[in-house]
Formats: structure tokens, C-alpha cells, sequence
């Protein structure tokens, strides 16, 4: 596979190594040199091979399993099908976004609990 070795020659590199890590990773899901179904090192022989903790690289799978570029299974970690791999990361989320989505959340919680209560009342009429 590709050289994870290189993450921690970034030292001058401001990103934390676990966005190092999955920025290496990802971008050799992107160009096919991790091939889709492959299965990458372990947690164990990426922590041997970078130098990096345990923690770090979990946390670098984990970035890529939430962005669709790896799945993990008992058996290992694997790079997805190429249509996941080479799709576009989602833009994260503003706060006002957030907010918007936190209040409409609200607002079905609230609607939902006038439905049960409205059912409830019914059943026990």
C-alpha cells in the first residue's frame, strides 16, 4: 500500500496526525492505489508503520468510515466501492444550519408528544 510512513515526517504540517492520516488514506482511496474492497493495514501495522498511537489512527479510520470512503468489519477495515470513494466529502454543517436543524428536532419532539398524548387520551376514553 501507499507510504504512511511519510504522516509523521509532516512535523512542520499543522493538522493534527490523525487528519493527516486520513488525508494520506483518503487520497490514495481517491486514486485507486487502495482499490475498492481492498483491505488497509491494521490499527496495529498502521501504528507500527507511522509511528503514531493507537487512538490516532482509530480516529483517522473513523473521520473516513463517517465519510464514506471505509467500512470496518470483524474481519478488518476496507476502502468502499469507487462511486462512494470518489464522491465528494459532505461540507460540514454551520452553526446557524445546526441551529435551524435543533429547533425543527424540537418542534417534532413536541408534536410527537401531543400525538401520544392525543392517543393516549383517546384509549383510555
Amino acid at each position: 500500500m501507499g507510504t504512511l510512513g511519510r504522516v509523521m515526517s509532516a512535523e512542520d504540517d499543522p493538522r493534527m496526525p490523525s487528519e493527516q492520516l486520513a488525508d494520506d488514506l483518503r487520497k490514495q482511496i481517491r486514486s485507486g492505489a487502495i482499490k475498492p474492497g481492498q483491505k488497509l493495514p491494521s490499527v496495529r501495522e498502521m501504528v507500527r508503520d507511522t509511528g503514531l498511537g493507537s487512538a490516532t489512527v482509530q480516529k483517522a479510520l473513523s473521520r473516513l468510515r463517517n465519510e464514506g470512503l471505509v467500512f470496518t468489519t470483524q474481519r478488518g477495515s476496507f476502502a468502499h466501492d469507487s462511486d462512494t470513494a470518489n464522491r465528494p466529502a459532505a461540507a460540514p454543517v454551520t452553526q446557524e444550519q445546526f441551529a435551524t436543524l435543533e429547533a425543527q428536532l424540537r418542534e417534532l419532539a413536541q408534536r410527537v408528544q401531543t400525538l401520544e398524548s392525543e392517543r393516549t387520551g383517546r384509549t383510555d376514553a
